[in-house]
């Protein structure tokens, strides 16, 4: 005679549906980020600032400087209990955020002391940023690609021994304090942007929040891991099964992204009124038509229109250059990779 299942109890059933809906919610909150950071507006302005933040705070989870943090959060949660365990995620997701959206206080105070106290133009330091972080940017696809020695700094070590001897809930909230800081330097075309906006309002409070929330995006990835962990799902395994695949993806997809950054900030945005992209854009997209309908309907007149810009970029450099020099950053690395693969197979 069989002996019949044990009926499960009736309350874990609904606690498991719920934390099933939970997880659903979060992957819906997570995919409408997602959709927003590669088809929403690439220039916000107001509250837009926010989404913005939100939505390419969710897409730093594939950089390598940040990935690592997945393999520290979800063993970190797992064996605890379906709550404990995602609130022990939560605490160390909150340390995290914590952390780095103090680097939104300190562009925002670099930004009052540079653009208001010491009268440097926003045109200009918006042009030094561009290049820095298009260098830094580009120098890390291209170590991505294999094609030079360059890497972020990445944290696999153990945590600090007064870290380890805490409870649960506050070892996980200082773990996350003291791991915040990693993927910060990671180079994502987005983070200029916001410090960008940060530095121009030297707003203390406007930097905080609008970093906090770029921050926070930056754990849901991890938190939905934790949670799929929780169901059963080991999300860890497929990413880490891919992860190579995903390092090159990224690395070419910077390369094209760093070196449109790099040569907006070494040949400004003249150069790209010149170009003729700017333009193209605009004619695709009918934003002149638009603009000056809604201007009509406002009372404020037809929308700016640009002539070609005359000027120089950094350093002198002639606005004519800017193509040139885009397209040999976008070339040089696709034949110095696939340069070397074909060394390596005739030398097999």
């Amino acid at each position: 005679m069989q002996t019949p299942t044990p009926a499960v109890p009736e309350t874990n059933s609904r606690a498991r549906s719920g934390f099933i809906l939970l997880t659903f919610v979060l992957a819906a909150v997570i995919f409408l980020g997602l959709f927003a950071a590669f088809f929403g507006s690439t220039s916000p302005t107001g509250f837009g600032w926010y989404l913005f933040s939100y939505a390419m705070g969710l897409t730093m989870i594939v950089l390598p400087c940040t990935f690592p943090l997945a393999f520290v959060i979800v063993p970190l949660s797992l064996g605890k209990g379906p709550m404990k365990g995602l609130f022990m995620a939560v605490s160390f997701g909150a340390g995290v955020a914590i952390t780095l959206s103090m680097y939104g206080v300190l562009a925002a105070v670099i930004g009052r002391t540079f653009i208001n106290a010491l009268g440097v133009e926003g045109e200009v330091l918006k042009n030094w940023l561009y290049f820095l972080a298009g260098t830094i940017a580009y120098l890390f696809a291209l170590g991505e690609l294999g094609l030079i020695k360059f890497r972020m700094p990445t944290y696999s070590g153990a945590a600090p021994k007064i870290i380890q001897e805490k409870g649960d809930y506050l070892k996980a909230f200082l773990l996350g304090l003291f791991l915040g800081n990693i993927g910060v330097g990671c180079p994502h075309p987005a983070t200029p942007l916001i410090f960008l906006e940060i530095a121009r309002s030297g707003n203390i409070f406007y930097g905080w929040s609008l970093f906090f929330v770029h921050a926070a995006a930056r754990v849901l990835p991890l938190l939905l891991l934790v949670m799929l962990g929780i169901l059963g799902v080991n999300g860890l395994t497929w990413l880490s099964a891919h992860r190579e695949k995903v390092e090159r993806g990224t690395g070419w997809l910077m390369v094209f992204v760093a070196a449109f950054i790099l040569v907006l900030g070494l040949f400004t945005h003249d150069w790209w009124v010149n170009s003729g992209q700017h333009t193209l854009l605009e004619s695709i997209t009918g934003e002149e038509s638009v603009l000056n309908v809604i201007g009509k309907r406002l009372g404020t007149g037809n929308a700016h229109s640009h002539g070609l810009e005359t000027g120089t970029g950094l350093f002198d450099l002639p606005l004519e250059w800017g193509n040139w020099a885009l397209v040999i950053l976008w070339l040089v690395p696709i034949w110095w990779y696939y340069g070397n693969k074909l060394k390596v197979k005739s030398s097999k």
